[in-house]
């Protein structure tokens, strides 16, 4: 008789909403969850909650230590720095009032490709080959370790799309064609050779249809930026 393979679950899930440019300084590193971000991370927890997930991941930074504290409340997290987002240079807070150039709006909104190459770098920071050799680096050593039969990683946008690019062995200019809402969870099961199926993407439980989600990370980025400015830019 002819068995099923047997396959070990890997939930990759994006951080909830955070507003990056709230707070006096500009710091990719330090926002913490709004309160669409707190509904959107119980949400999946809601979720989550009837799944037997024994292995919970963060990348340390507090976005995700918030969010997988809401989606698993309760669970002991191991951080994993690799996982956390592709590092932008460091932005200047807007001036008020200001209005930037709309070569500059293109650009940002042009920052995750097409035309994409290891040594692009994002927002002028780190580069998508530094970006995308950690990832894979903490993917594979999670994925070799046999403790666990369903994990949950609680990381970033450019970080699970650079896994999923990873497991699908897809070129890194394809990053532009994914996109990870915040909120999101995305499935893939591995069978015990090691081979990926990919079963979800993007899936965003307070929203399924995505009508609550009306733009692109990167464009909800910009609209953030142009708030702060008191501005909603050129059109």
């Amino acid at each position: 008789m002819w068995q099923p393979p047997s396959r070990r679950r890997l939930w990759l899930m994006r951080h909830g909403a955070v507003d990056y440019f709230a707070g006096p300084n500009t710091d990719f590193s330090s926002p913490e969850l709004s309160a669409r971000g707190v509904e959107q991370a119980r949400a999946a927890g809601r979720l989550l909650a009837s799944l037997d997930i024994d292995h919970l991941v963060t990348s340390g930074m507090p976005r995700t230590r918030h969010t997988a504290s809401l989606a698993l409340p309760g669970r002991t997290a191991v951080e994993d720095p690799r996982w956390r987002e592709i590092e932008p240079a460091k932005l200047a807070q807007p001036a008020p009032g200001s209005v930037p150039e709309p070569a500059a709006l293109q650009a940002v909104l042009r920052t995750l490709g097409p035309g994409l190459t290891d040594t692009s770098r994002f927002l002028g920071g780190e580069t998508f080959g530094s970006a995308r050799t950690r990832v894979a680096a903490a993917l594979t050593d999670l994925l070799a370790d046999p403790a666990w039969n369903q994990c949950l990683v609680v990381a970033h946008s450019v970080s699970i799309r650079l896994a999923l690019l990873h497991l699908l062995e897809a070129p890194l200019d394809s990053l532009c064609r994914l996109e990870q809402d915040t909120g999101c969870l995305n499935l893939v099961e591995v069978d015990r050779a090691g081979l990926p199926l990919v079963r979800l993407v993007n899936f965003t439980p307070p929203s399924p249809a995505k009508d609550q989600y009306p733009h692109s990370s990167l464009e909800e980025l910009l609209l953030q930026f142009l708030k702060a400015q008191g501005s909603t830019g050129p059109s």
